[in-house]
Parts: C-alpha cells; structure tokens; sequence
C-alpha cells in the first residue's frame, strides 16, 4: 500500500472511530462522560489469519455489548524484545514487587496440558460458583484453540488459572481467575509476568482482553500496572497463522520458580 493510500486509510478509521465514540455516548450514559478520551485513542490495525484461530480471533471482537463495540477501548499490552526490556522502569515496580513476593512464598508458574487443565479450572469454577463458564471453557480446551496456565502453591494449590489463545503476532487473554480466597494475593502477577515471557518468546507483539469500558476500577488499576492500555482494534485478514494444538507437540513446560530476569536499570532490590 502506498503512503497516500495508508494515510487515507488511516483518516477512514479514525473518522469510524470518532463517530462511534459519539454515538456510544449519546447512547450508553456509563461511558458519556469518557467520551473525549475515547474519540483519541490509539488505533491497532490486527492481522489475523485466514484459519479457524483467526475467525475465532476476529468473533471475540465482533459485535457490541449494550451498543459499545467489542473493538472499542480494547486493554492492549504492546510486548517488547525481551521479558527483561517489560519489567524495566518505574512503572513496573509493583509488577517486580509482587512477583518477588510470590516466588517467596513458595508460588511456582507453568503451562499446563489439557486433562490437567480441565480438572483444575473446573474445580476453580465451582469454588467460585461460576459454572456457567465451564461449557465454554472445556469446548476451547478440547478444540486446542487456548493454552491454560497454572499459578500454584507450594502445596500445589491452584492460585490463579489463566487461558490464551494466539493467532501469528496477536494474543488474547480468554481468562484469568484467581481462587476464592486468594484473589488479593501477589500470584497474578507472577503468572502475568510468566505469560508475557512466553508470548514474546513465541513472537507475539500484542497481548489483548477485552474492552476497558465495563472494567471495574480494580481491574483497571491491575490492568494499568502490567502496561494495558485502552486501544481500539481494526482486524484484516491474511496469512497461514501459527496456532499449534494445546497437547501436541507438547514442550517440556518451563516454569517460573526462581528469580525473574532483572534488567540492570532496576536494581536487585526491586
């Protein structure tokens, strides 16, 4: 595409963006009053592949909640070169701190199989007294299209579960749940941290969830403190994608027990 055409292109999208975010506002009172913001923000042009990941991609964003488009205001992670190169800076000080403090207590991070994973999440769920999501949950973990990962004690006692899913450079965090009685504690953010270490060694660039417009003040500071930030997604198709199946070739998993990377800009304090 030539540079005219790209920034024409360009200037399409950010007209579409413009007009929907006013007449999210006008429709939806939860959201008028954020309504500036979201007319500026980033765009994110993803492409997803021409398989069934990036169909499946592609539909998580499809469609509007309460009239807000899925793609507006989507939390995205940009991940850098290296899990070193994410955890630098001020920024990431609590991230560091909380994954130190998890790796104390005993809190090891791996990848986890499918049986496993089954047997883990269902079990979480119904602590939680969310069954419902189970059916969606095990239907993903069947087809291969989510990889499942574990936080767990030293006792072996599930933490905190998270499922992803990759299409070429563009990931999505399907679900992050922590156990009933240890929603507060440091373990997610030793899982996030693992999590990112991975994708980028897999060779994703983005990591993204849902739209921010529905988050709870909680999760959005949570959010924040990993480096999300609100973007809204346009999605073109092409490619062969690169989305092996969940339990084969299945690697050895690396699990994150001991000491992550510390840039040298941060100190081995933090």
């Amino acid at each position: 595409m030539r540079l005219g055409e790209a920034l024409q292109q360009r200037h399409r999208v950010q007209g579409r963006v413009r007009r929907t975010a006013v007449t999210v506002a006008c429709a939806v009172p939860a959201v008028r009053e954020r309504m500036p913001a979201l007319a500026d923000l980033p765009q994110l042009t993803v492409t997803c592949s021409d398989t069934a990941a990036g169909d499946r991609m592609v539909a998580k964003y499809d469609g509007a909640r309460s009239g807000v488009p899925r793609r507006l205001a989507v939390s995205v992670l940009t991940l850098p070169d290296s899990l070193e190169d994410y955890l630098r800076g001020r920024s990431k000080q609590a991230l560091r701190t909380n994954s130190r403090r998890a790796r104390e207590a005993g809190v090891t991070c791996r990848r986890m199989g499918r049986v496993e994973a089954e047997v883990r999440i269902t079990a979480l769920l119904r602590a939680r007294d969310e069954e419902e999501l189970l059916p969606g949950v095990r239907a993903d973990l069947l087809d291969g299209v989510v990889q499942a990962w574990v936080a767990r004690d030293a006792d072996d006692a599930t933490e905190v579960i998270a499922l992803t899913s990759v299409d070429g450079a563009f990931a999505r965090l399907d679900l992050m749940l922590s156990a009933p009685d240890r929603e507060a504690g440091p373990a997610r953010y030793l899982l996030s941290s693992h999590l990112v270490g991975e994708l980028i060694q897999r060779g994703v660039r983005h990591l993204a969830v849902d739209t921010a417009l529905w988050l709870d003040a909680g999760l959005r500071h949570f959010q924040r403190l990993l480096g999300f930030e609100p973007t809204t997604l346009e999605f073109t198709r092409g490619g062969a994608g690169d989305v092996p199946p969940d339990d084969g070739p299945f690697p050895t998993p690396r699990i994150s027990s001991g000491p992550l990377p510390v840039p040298a800009a941060v100190g081995s304090a933090s």
